[in-house]
């Protein structure tokens, strides 16, 4: 089934039949049912709650998950993405929500989600503004904090298991834990896909043959029905547990926010067969549709959630990235919720089985966010950042010294690795921008007749940044292009609606950077490159021209479009320096 050069089969607005849609909506549902499931089943277990509430709290988890994970699919004004794109519960939210309900309760835990969820669609809002403090580095030191907070609960329920099973529990873990390593390791792509429910069946099968699976839960539950109690209400608390979480509960919302954005370039990037820029109005309808989700998720009572990025392995393999697809997905996911012997099979899972599953997911998470602070640390000051950040985090964590009593309200805050080295992430990065060069503006009306005013900023810019001759000449070629392309597609606009341009100048080391702001519009400079380079026309007009002088003179060309804004951004080299083509 893998399509030709691994290019999809189905677009998005493209449709398989009904019975198609339906068997390949199915198989990433069961793919994904363990891992969605694990979640409460730890949150609940580990935090004492009862039989009726687990059984609400999976109820509700599964019941959301498909309606957001419709609203993903679907484009509603500004929510959703028009793409393939489902939902699971989110892992470095355990720890945190662990505390909600130990320290306040259910009404904690609902306060505290709704206002991450209600954080979350600010964020999607105000993504262009947010976009050099809620950072990928920053992101990426976070989730390694997060690994540290995720393996001591984990480990925590294996060591409880432990006791009361002995060592039974251990080699059910063991395992577990050596399948999904092996499959991980060895397998093809279509295995590593099935892995989580293949060492999950394993582990559950050496947990019945050495007697430490109660299957009563299991038989007892109905085929088809609706959970009449369990559901905690929505009252809400904010005690002294609701402010103490809350900085948390806000950083794994940014957390939540940033693992959106890349989860919804990844897929993006397979669900076309020609190439396309990044739509980033897509990332801010994903990242709005997540928080109306989270809304839903506080309101039923159960933990927070995120898109699902393995997806992507999926569509790859598939060649299925067609909307038809994602809204079968959802319905699968929403069907689920109402089949209470389906849903307890993965919620009655011993906690050996879990601990075993999740080693890989906290090694996963950990290298994840590593790999992330490689890929964005691009200088040592930012390595630096996300060096004394995490050793920070790690510190609070594990206790490794003894820190002054700050009393009982900043005392449990600083009780978590994800606060302070969180925290002391965003601090250094603010640090960072408020220290650096300041940064030249230029100002005006979106019109070729500015050009000279744009010409004179340039001048003065690369005046002050000691650069040559020759490196002003290649930025005024730069900025003379980038102005004439946006300022034609903006031709058909009347002199009153006229959009505004503001531009800001920038050196980064060597390389100069400099950033065009203009209000929204529907065509794409990094696709308008990308078909020049593509088709080489050898006649070209005057338009074509100006692209083909921008590819020759910048080193590379982002364009970033949100709603109701777009921001070109555009790195040059001087003479000399350059590496590689505008892209």
């Amino acid at each position: 089934m893998t399509p030709e050069s691994g290019s999809p089969r189905y677009e998005p607005h493209e449709s398989p039949s009904l019975p198609s849609s339906l068997g390949l909506g199915a198989q990433p549902c069961f793919i994904y049912a363990a891992g969605v499931l694990i979640t409460p089943v730890i949150v609940v277990n580990s935090s004492g709650g009862g039989d009726s509430y687990l059984v609400w709290m999976i109820f509700a988890t599964l019941a959301t998950i498909g309606i957001t994970t419709l609203l993903q699919v679907a484009r509603i004004g500004r929510m959703g993405t028009g793409l393939v794109l489902p939902m699971r519960t989110s892992f470095i939210s355990i720890p945190f929500c662990i505390m909600a309900l130990v320290d306040g309760g259910p009404s904690t835990l609902t306060a505290l989600v709704l206002v991450t969820a209600a954080f979350q669609i600010l964020i999607s809002r105000w993504l262009f503004l947010l976009r050099r403090i809620v950072t990928p580095l920053v992101g990426g030191t976070v989730l390694m904090i997060v690994s540290l907070s995720l393996a001591s609960v984990v480990f925590d329920l294996l060591n409880t298991e432990t006791e009361s099973g002995g060592e039974d529990a251990f080699m059910v873990a063991l395992t577990t834990g050596i399948v999904i390593v092996v499959l991980t390791l060895r397998g093809s792509a279509a295995v590593r896909l099935w892995a989580p429910i293949i060492c999950i069946f394993v582990g559950c099968v050496a947990a019945v043959v050495l007697g430490i699976y109660d299957f009563e839960r299991v038989t007892q539950a109905s085929w088809v029905g609706f959970p009449v109690s369990g559901w905690p209400g929505p009252g809400l608390a904010f005690g002294t547990a609701f402010w103490t979480l809350l900085p948390a509960f806000l950083f794994i919302g940014a957390i939540i926010s940033i693992q959106v954005n890349g989860d919804v370039i990844a897929v993006q990037q397979v669900s076309w067969r020609q190439s396309r820029a990044i739509d980033f109005r897509r990332v801010q309808g994903a990242i709005c549709s997540t928080g109306v989700g989270n809304l839903i998720c506080g309101i039923t009572g159960t933990v927070p959630n995120v898109t699902t990025g393995g997806i992507v392995s999926f569509i790859q393999i598939t060649g299925a990235a067609s909307r038809r697809v994602g809204y079968c997905i959802g319905g699968i996911f929403l069907a689920f919720a109402f089949l209470p012997k389906v849903s307890s099979l993965f919620s009655n899972l011993p906690g050996s089985v879990i601990a075993g599953y999740f080693v890989v997911v906290i090694g996963f998470m950990f290298i994840e966010g590593a790999r992330t602070v490689i890929q964005f640390g691009t200088d040592r000051q930012k390595i630096l950042i996300a060096g004394v950040s995490f050793w920070i985090g790690a510190a609070f964590e594990y206790r490794l010294f003894m820190p002054p009593d700050f009393g009982p309200l900043w005392g449990t805050m600083f009780q978590s690795g994800v606060t302070t080295g969180g925290l002391t992430a965003i601090i250094l990065t603010l640090f960072m921008e408020l220290t650096n060069p300041r940064r030249m503006r230029f100002r005006s009306q979106l019109d070729i007749e500015t050009l000279p005013e744009l010409n004179e900023f340039i001048a003065k810019f690369s005046e002050r940044k000691g650069w040559d001759s020759d490196m002003t000449q290649r930025l005024s070629m730069v900025a003379e292009e980038t102005l004439l392309t946006l300022a034609r597609k903006d031709e058909s606009k009347s002199l009153g609606n006229q959009r505004r341009l503001v531009v800001i100048a920038s050196r980064d080391g060597l390389q100069a950077e400099l950033e065009f702001i203009v209000a929204k519009s529907e065509e794409n400079l990094e696709d308008r490159i990308q078909q020049h380079k593509q088709y080489n026309l050898e006649t070209s007009g005057e338009r074509e021209i100006s692209l083909q002088l921008l590819q020759h003179y910048a080193s590379s060309v982002r364009h970033q479009q949100y709603h109701e804004i777009e921001i070109v951004t555009i790195r040059v080299d001087p003479v000399g320096e350059a590496t590689s083509p505008a892209s």
